[in-house]
């Protein structure tokens, strides 16, 4: 029992989510004694699952689950320390990737991957039965059905493999640590990265970049001319004259950044304008005091005794004082986004030079050129086609430092033709000139250049300087999610053209990143120059040839592209993720063959169509039945109208992609036991209906098909459906199909139209109901009580019976109405029922004649909105009086009460506002009928008042107050109320913190003088206020 327990243990440390484990194992105690039970009453296990079928292996199972269930409470425990055991061994992944191009560090890096991918899917098993728990207790099913899930779960897990990944994963975790592969690696292996300086390695002619050489000459303030003259030129240190400019180069791995850093150096013009020029190369890690340390070092500053920063930065600023210094900072990476206030100080130190001073860097990132210069980056692109051709010649024929080389004249045509034909994979990029002219030049035969010319850049061999090895550092820099979700593009051949969104959800679907991390982390991947926009298309991206091809050289072991026949035996033996590309020329049989020699496939794409549907069926059927850890799967439907019954197989599946256009009469039933699928993505098919128990998919975000999306994630909307447009059958499919969808863990809703009630919406929490003109309130359940937020727009005839629906929601913070149709509101119906309410809006409704207590009851029984904080009511043309609504026993403490454009409006009780001890903000606005001859009290707690078009208000008084309190610090808006007379009493006007008053010709009672000069007030047309303060 013992090893029963350490195999779940272990197993369990390497989950994804302890919480699900959690859940499972609290849900799992008390099946145990069910178990027991069961077993010893009516003998339902007869064969022991490891395959001994005796009585005695009977009783020793049943004496483990009496063991099991004291060692249940333990694991849980246990789970937060044994989930380290997935981190770490990605750590090791991560610090293995940095030496990958090493043979031994890339043998173990492929150990170490395997053993963990086959651990993460023997631990879907248990995320797949914390589901299925989770769905049985949303039907209620009883304790048969969980004890048979708690059978189940137990004979599913293969427990001699259990024990086989364990021992594989103290085997490749011991191997690692004895070769000191757990320690932190140095980051930038020399052999790869060699350090850099400011003198060019080669005195090469810089091809094409005469352009970007002067640019960048100017914008360093380097205009060509003698120091005496002066000179009016455009440069980043005019712009910005108080602190040390600095001009980021930004450009892709190999393209020639640092060259043109160097040629700038060597530039006798460049050399002149400036006192000393100073070449650092950042490249390992960003960190202050070594920097400071090389430039002091350049400079001729012999190092001190105290290596503080204090004392290196006191140094730096001495030194680099009285002088006009160009400082080359070299390759610098994402590490000096983690040290912000490092750069800051180091930055501002440099200023301390003359001005004209400068720092010019280098980088790959974006995000690095944002954060040390707040002036746009130079972007350095590949050299232009023709330009290019010449420095391509000069690397594939020169044998010698000479341009004007022998070789180059007496280029064989065939020779020639092959070279122009490589160029466009090569976009441009120095680096891969070199890389690939080094291999041409190395044999000048036809047979082997045309070799060059059909390989992939990503097998060929390759020295550690050359252009893979320096865009893999771009790679292995990235952090864990994102390399993994690039390596997983490899799967797509060159130029395929990517929606962002689909790219999203599968990472997702992988378990990459989270939902909610998806976008940021594309938009990443494009700062950092990985994805490119397609041009002429909206959120359609390609990858950088050169970029394809390194993600192609990092994941060659677990993806694969079948794009001829004879890739077929290249297949590795290890491979996850495998798309297929062949334009029709692989067989069914083919298809069968791949499907059964790998089935720890993760992924499969097949791009190809088949007219056949008795050829092709079996393939698909062979795909559910044979890829048991399939994650995403992707293929073109062709002529296929129906899915086999084996889907129900495929329990890990996230993605399903259905290319094509089909229409299916449903779905398999046994789709309902997919419950970790995420997205269905068919939007070329119909779907007639879905099947009974559709909605068991507890982990559906997305289905999209022809004229209907279901979308979890997409602007907080989950489901939306419209009846416009639609023939009746379509109607009825589309009913069906929401019956069927899973909204008992439905958080969002809006409805275009309204079709009839869902029986399922047990966990809505927002319900906006628009245009809906059929809806029969009289005949309409109750609401679900779930709801927290409600809006009612136009929704139809029997509006008087609406408020019945209302029973129940005690959750209910937001209600806004809008119905031109609905005569009255019974308070005592909301009050009642809408206990947490507290936003209320009523907006357009042209009918409504009043809001208040029925005949039927009586103020004293009707309650108390008690969570009541902003009362919003506008365009009500018809409403005659607030005087049974606006009490302050019924919304004691309410904030906010605005009164908008109620023409006919005629009682508010105004003389009772000062009741409101909560009130912080009163508009009543455009009442024009609004009968005001009582006086206005306002309560202390007031800081806004709005009024505006109120002919008829004479009086806004806070003599109830008393002497010692005032309305001190009160924001005032008066418009156009032309009676009124006076404004607060004794309270000087001038107290009033703003303000504005226009067109109140009869406010004359101001016991105090009058401020005018308070510079947030504005006095428009008060003219007896303007002839009382003349007469003083």
């Amino acid at each position: 029992m013992d090893d029963i327990v350490g195999i779940l243990k272990g197993a369990a440390g390497l989950a994804a989510d302890a919480n699900a484990f959690r859940e499972f194992f609290n849900w799992a105690a008390p099946r145990v004694w069910d178990a027991v039970r069961s077993q010893q009453q009516q003998h339902l296990l007869q064969v022991d699952p490891r395959g001994v079928g005796s009585a005695s292996a009977r009783d020793n199972r049943i004496a483990s689950l009496h063991q099991i269930e004291a060692d249940l409470q333990k694991l849980e425990n246990d789970l937060w320390l044994i989930q380290s055991t997935t981190s770490t061994m990605y750590d090791l992944i991560d610090r293995l990737k940095w030496h990958s191009h090493k043979d031994t560090e890339a043998w173990h890096l492929r150990q170490i991957k395997y053993v963990v991918y086959d651990a993460e899917d023997l631990l879907d098993e248990y995320n797949y039965y914390a589901l299925k728990v989770k769905v049985d207790a949303s039907k209620n099913l009883g304790q048969d059905h969980s004890h048979e899930t708690f059978l189940e779960f137990l004979d599913s897990v293969n427990f001699s493999k259990v024990m086989e990944i364990q021992n594989r994963l103290k085997q490749v975790f011991d191997q690692s640590k004895g070769l000191g592969f757990h320690k932190t690696p140095k980051k930038f292996d020399r052999l790869v990265r060699p350090e850099t300086c400011r003198v060019l390695d080669k005195p090469d002619k810089i091809f094409g970049r005469e352009k970007e050489l002067k640019e960048l000459k100017q914008k360093l303030g380097v205009c060509g001319r003698k120091r005496s003259r002066p000179v009016a030129c455009s440069t980043i240190a005019e712009a910005r004259r108080t602190e040390l400019p600095v001009l980021p180069i930004v450009g892709m791995g190999g393209v020639g950044k640092t060259t043109m850093a160097q040629q700038i150096c060597e530039d006798g013009v460049v050399r002149k304008h400036f006192d000393c020029i100073i070449w650092i190369c950042v490249s390992d890690e960003f960190e202050v005091n070594r920097l400071t340390k090389d430039v002091l070092k350049s400079l001729g500053v012999k190092s001190q005794h105290s290596d503080t920063r204090d004392t290196l930065m006191v140094n730096l600023r001495d030194s680099v004082n009285a002088k006009k210094f160009l400082l080359v900072l070299d390759d610098m990476w994402d590490d000096v986004l983690k040290d912000e206030r490092g750069w800051r100080i180091f930055h501002r130190t440099l200023s301390n030079g003359l001005q004209g001073s400068m720092i010019l860097v280098t980088t790959r990132s974006s995000k690095v050129a944002n954060l040390v210069s707040n002036s746009d980056p130079y972007e350095l692109n590949g050299l232009q086609n023709d330009v290019f051709w010449d420095f391509f010649k000069l690397c594939a024929f020169r044998s010698n430092s000479s341009s004007n080389s022998p070789e180059l004249e007496h280029i064989r045509p065939e020779l020639e033709r092959i070279g122009k034909a490589i160029l466009p994979k090569l976009k441009g990029s120095p680096l891969a000139a070199k890389t690939l002219g080094r291999l041409l030049k190395s044999n000048l035969s036809i047979e082997h250049w045309e070799d060059i010319l059909r390989s992939e850049l990503w097998k060929l061999e390759q020295e550690e300087t050359d252009i893979l090895p320096a865009l893999r550092l771009s790679y292995v820099y990235l952090p864990r999610h994102m390399k993994r979700c690039l390596s997983i593009c490899a799967l797509y051949p060159k130029d395929h053209r990517f929606e962002k969104e689909f790219l999203a959800d599968i990472w997702v679907a992988q378990g990459y990143v989270e939902a909610e991390d998806a976008s940021s982390c594309f938009n990443d991947l494009v700062n950092r120059s990985f994805f490119q926009k397609a041009a002429g298309q909206n959120n359609i991206y390609v990858i950088h040839d050169l970029i394809h091809d390194t993600a192609q050289l990092v994941s060659k072991d677990e993806c694969f592209i079948i794009q001829h026949v004879s890739d077929l035996p290249k297949i590795p033996s290890k491979v996850r993720h495998l798309s297929i590309f062949t334009n029709g020329n692989i067989s069914c049989t083919e298809l069968v063959t791949i499907c059964t020699q790998n089935k720890k496939l993760r992924s499969l794409v097949c791009n190809e169509s088949y007219k056949s549907i008795k050829q092709f069926a079996p393939v698909i059927d062979c795909w559910f039945k044979e890829l048991p850890s399939i994650h995403v799967l992707i293929f073109k439907i062709s002529t296929v109208r129906k899915l086999p019954k084996s889907i129900g197989n495929s329990k890990h599946l996230r993605y399903l992609g259905l290319l094509g256009s089909s229409t299916f009469e449903t779905l398999p039933s046994s789709v309902s036991c997919l419950y970790h699928v995420q997205t269905i993505n068919a939007k070329g098919c119909v779907f007639k209906r879905y099947p009974k128990g559709f909605s068991d998919l507890i982990s559906l975000k997305k289905i999209e098909s022809k004229g209907f999306l279901y979308n979890k994630d997409k602007d907080k909307q989950l489901l939306e459906w419209s009846t416009k447009g639609i023939t009746d059958e379509q109607l009825q499919m589309t009913k069906e199909q929401i019956e069927l969808l899973p909204h008992w863990n439905l958080e969002h809703l809006e409805i275009v139209s309204y079709l009839e009630e869902s029986k399922n919406i047990y966990h809505l929490e927002v319900l906006k109901i628009q245009n809906c003109s059929n809806i029969n309130w009289q005949g309409l359940v109750a609401l679900p009580s779930s709801l927290r937020r409600v809006t009612l727009d136009k929704f139809g005839h029997s509006t008087d019976h609406f408020v019945s629906c209302f029973r129940g929601l005690t959750l209910l913070t937001y209600l806004e109405i809008r119905c031109e149709l609905l005569t009255s509101i019974p308070l005592q119906v909301l009050i009642s029922n809408l206990r947490s309410l507290e936003d209320l809006h009523f907006r357009e409704c042209s009918s409504l004649t009043s809001i208040g207590v029925s005949e039927a009851s009586s103020r004293h029984t009707v309650g108390v909105f008690s969570s009541l904080s902003n009362v919003i009511i506008m365009n009500c043309d018809a409403l005659l009086s607030l005087d049974e609504f606006l009490m302050p026993a019924y919304m004691p403490v309410v904030k906010t009460i605005h009164v908008k454009r109620c023409e006919q409006l005629a009682l508010v009780p105004v003389d009772e506002l000062h009741r409101f001890s909560h009130l912080e903000d009163l508009c009543i606005a455009y009442c024009p009928k609004l009968n005001m001859q009582r006086r206005m009290t306002l309560p202390s707690s007031l800081q806004m008042l709005s009024l505006a078009r109120c002919p008829s208000i004479k009086y806004i008084d806070n003599s109830h107050l008393g002497s010692s309190m005032t309305l001190k610090g009160l924001n005032l808006i008066l418009i156009r109320c032309p009676d009124l007379i006076s404004i607060l009493g004794a309270i000087s006007v001038s107290e009033i913190e703003s303000g504005y008053i226009d067109g109140c010709p009869k406010l004359m009672e101001i016991k105090q003088p009058f401020n005018y000069k308070r510079p947030r007030l504005i006095i428009g047309d008060v003219q007896a206020m303007n002839n009382d303060e003349r007469s003083r």
